[in-house]
């Protein structure tokens, strides 16, 4: 086992407690109250280290977040998808890896805590916590989703289980993922000549040619800028229908900051 020893999932107590670890790596527990709804849980370190042995068989690694300028970790692909996901939806702010943990009060039957994957900072200054579940094992998790879900609940925040994506979101953000990083991003002198080019709607095949000519650059130059701007919700597709040349992208109503 690699890191810090593991914590323990037990309540010796009849309330439900929370258990993280802040900025600075204290272990903080409280019980469950409002007041919880003011820590930046998606600044926390994580409240437990990852296992490792001889013959693991999950995909875990860092995701680069373009969101959060940083590394975030996962232990599966669905988590990954998960990052992805919430990555590229501008109402999240920031997030982090399993960032408490809940412990049931005592007496709870199985008398375990449960650790949720991810906390995240909505645009609204709301918190979401998140579980990551495939489809197949997410009926046998229905009780701890369900206690989950009222603790969230008592302390204001929203709650969700994602099992992952329907396609063809899941091949569009993938590809679209592809062009989160910094070098794909347009100059500031650029950026409107490649929203004029897509105003009025547009495919994204003439929508590119018409960027070129505005801006005199080269073409995989100025297609990747405007993927760029696809992925930040700065121009708009349908990614629930296959993206291809002939998709229509828009420049949305409230182009983000």
């Amino acid at each position: 086992m690699s890191g810090r020893s593991q914590p323990t999932y037990f309540n010796a107590i009849d309330r439900t407690v929370i258990e993280y670890r802040d900025a600075s790596g204290d272990s903080v527990s409280t019980v469950i109250s409002t007041d919880l709804a003011i820590v930046s849980f998606e600044h926390t370190m994580p409240a437990r280290s990852v296992p490792s042995w001889k013959g693991k068989n999950v995909y875990e690694g860092d995701y680069w977040a373009s969101t959060t300028r940083g590394f975030v970790h996962h232990e599966s692909f669905l988590e990954r998808e998960y990052l992805m996901a919430a990555d590229s939806d501008p109402s999240i702010l920031a997030f982090a890896w399993q960032p408490f943990i809940l412990k049931w009060p005592k007496g709870t039957k199985g008398h375990r805590g449960h650790v949720p994957d991810y906390f995240c900072r909505l645009s609204t200054g709301d918190g979401l916590v998140v579980d990551v579940k495939r489809p197949d094992k997410a009926h046998a998790s229905e009780q701890q989703f369900a206690m989950t879900r009222e603790v969230c609940e008592e302390v204001g925040w929203r709650y969700e289980v994602f099992t992952g994506l329907p396609e063809p979101r899941l091949s569009n953000l993938t590809f679209l993922c592809g062009f989160r990083q910094d070098r794909y991003s347009p100059g500031a002198e650029d950026v409107p000549a490649l929203l004029d080019a897509f105003t009025p709607e547009t495919s994204l095949e003439a929508g590119v040619r018409r960027a070129v000519r505005a801006t005199g650059r080269p073409r995989p130059v100025v297609h990747g800028n405007v993927l760029h701007l696809l992925w930040n919700s700065v121009l708009t597709v349908d990614l629930d229908a296959p993206l291809d040349l002939a998709s229509p992208v828009w420049v949305p109503s409230a182009v983000p900051a």
